[in-house]
């Protein structure tokens, strides 16, 4: 699916879902989840190998959401796979719900990691992009699966994140792709607070390759994939400059995008 309208509706439903799931809990960061939703529909619809009916498949491709409080927009995203309904999305940070705040790993709803503290989910990406690596040299082509993860402003800066940055660069692990959604925004602050290095030249210095995109920009987001995926030789971040809080408005209709408090 490469209908530009299409993509787009669906992002949206994704970032109304995830509005919704917030507003009803009175609980949850749907800022965030509002950004990414574009990448997530382009990886999910069309990038992401999986078997609905067999999710445990053992070449399916893996994606890791770093972010946890980025859980609605996964648990959106996989509810138009079929994996939640709406009445479980309703149930979000509610006690005993299948929907917690910070997604808890249930891989035969699609969800391959735990995930809270900041960083986490970059190191289970490239521990699982070395162990397929390892995989594929022993059994082949059918153990060649790729593995995604997505990373925010502050996970990015985690000492765990470094050390996993490094460490994959070295590796030349070509089979990881991760998404950095690079809203300028963190907690309750602007990310030039508290940073000023160049991320970019940083991961260029760990060996790998870098892409600069729209991160709202299902066109650009498809192109960026598909060259991550030809590489060969090294993994591939791709920084995605997104809105904070995309399509969010006042009851007066005026915008509520960038703003710190979604």
């Amino acid at each position: 699916m490469n209908d530009s309208s299409l993509m787009n509706r669906a992002a949206d439903n994704i970032r109304i879902l995830a509005a919704s799931m917030v507003e009803k809990a009175k609980s949850g960061h749907p800022g965030g989840a509002m950004g990414g939703a574009d990448f997530i529909n382009v990886l999910f619809s069309e990038f992401l190998e999986y078997d609905p009916e067999n999710p445990r498949w053992e070449s399916r491709d893996r994606f890791f959401l770093d972010p946890g409080h980025m859980s609605p927009m996964l648990y959106s995203a996989l509810a138009l796979t079929g994996k939640y309904t709406l009445a479980e999305l309703s149930q979000f940070r509610q006690w005993e719900s299948p929907t917690p705040g910070h997604p808890e790993v249930d891989v035969m709803r699609g969800v391959e990691n735990t995930s809270g503290p900041l960083g986490q989910g970059h190191t289970y990406a490239v521990g699982a992009a070395i162990a397929a690596k390892f995989l594929q040299a022993r059994f082949g082509e059918v153990m060649g699966q790729t593995i995604y993860t997505y990373i925010s402003d502050g996970g990015i800066q985690e000492e765990i994140s470094q050390g996993s940055g490094r460490i994959a660069g070295h590796l030349g692990l070509s089979n990881l792709i991760m998404f950095y959604d690079s809203n300028d925004i963190q907690l309750s602050t602007e990310t030039k607070a508290v940073t000023s290095e160049n991320v970019a030249k940083k991961y260029e210095a760990w060996n790998w390759k870098v892409i600069t995109i729209n991160g709202n920009n299902p066109d650009e987001i498809r192109k960026a994939l598909t060259e991550a995926k030809a590489e060969k030789v090294r993994p591939t971040i791709i920084i995605g400059k997104t809105i904070m809080g995309k399509g969010a408005r006042k009851a007066d209709g005026s915008s509520y995008e960038n703003n710190c408090a979604t």
